[in-house]
């Protein structure tokens, strides 16, 4: 009897130890993967600022031999848009103020290659805008309106940005007029990218639409409501 009681004993333990190492080596599995995923988001994040970057800088090209002046202005700009963009990559997340003001100095430089073909309207909800996001999820939408709806229109078009709450969520999105908005287009760089941060986020397929509404073209992000910042 004293044998077998040792024999269980022993089988018992043995077993707790397989049990406990099996759970370890889970959530080791788990750590790695959860790391390579925000490793793979960060990545692709740090991929829009040069592509931004690159995208404003080619506007610029326009104006070099046309106006000295205005091409000073928007250099400086581009100095400050660099700068944001630079302290954005550091960080997982951002409150919707500092994606505000991403999106206001990359339209300052568009603005002096444009003129007054860009006509610009905020609907913006300021209660929402100390919510935190991942950088650069306003500023594609933005640009994507401009390179495939305003600056294509020789009558340039309006763009409006708006950040509107939803459910126990917000909305953040940006519409256009110009040319019109072509079902099945290849989606540019900057949308692709935005797609897949949100995939690895976790985010649903649905959460960003892009649709026509009548002379509009509408770019919309379906997010939940995040921690606030603390400062």
């Amino acid at each position: 009897m004293l044998a077998l009681l040792l024999t269980n004993l022993s089988f018992a333990v043995l077993l707790g130890w397989i049990l406990a190492n099996k759970e370890r080596a889970e959530e080791r599995e788990a750590e790695a993967v959860q790391a390579a995923t925000i490793a793979k988001a960060r990545a692709l994040q740090s991929q829009m600022s040069p592509h931004v970057l690159f995208n404003a800088i080619s506007g610029l090209t326009e104006l070099v031999w046309k106006d000295q002046k205005a091409t000073e202005e928007a250099l400086v700009n581009l100095a400050h848009l660099l700068r944001n963009l630079l302290d954005s990559s550091t960080r997982p997340v951002d409150p919707l103020t500092s994606e505000r003001a991403i999106v206001e100095q990359y339209l300052a430089v568009e603005r002096i290659r444009l003129g007054a073909r860009l006509r610009v309207e905020w609907d913006w909800d300021e209660h929402l805008e100390s919510h935190l996001v991942p950088p650069l999820m306003l500023q594609p939408l933005v640009e994507n309106a401009i390179k495939h709806g305003i600056a294509p229109s020789r009558d340039g078009g309006a763009l409006r940005i708006f950040l509107r709450p939803e459910g126990s969520g917000f909305c953040l999105g940006v519409a256009n007029t110009g040319a019109p908005f072509e079902e099945g287009r290849p989606e540019g760089i900057g949308l692709r990218n935005l797609r897949e941060r949100l995939s690895l986020l976790g985010e649903r397929p649905e959460c960003l639409t892009l649709r026509k509404q009548e002379a509009w073209t509408v770019a919309e992000l379906h997010l939940g409501l995040t921690p606030e910042a603390s400062q």
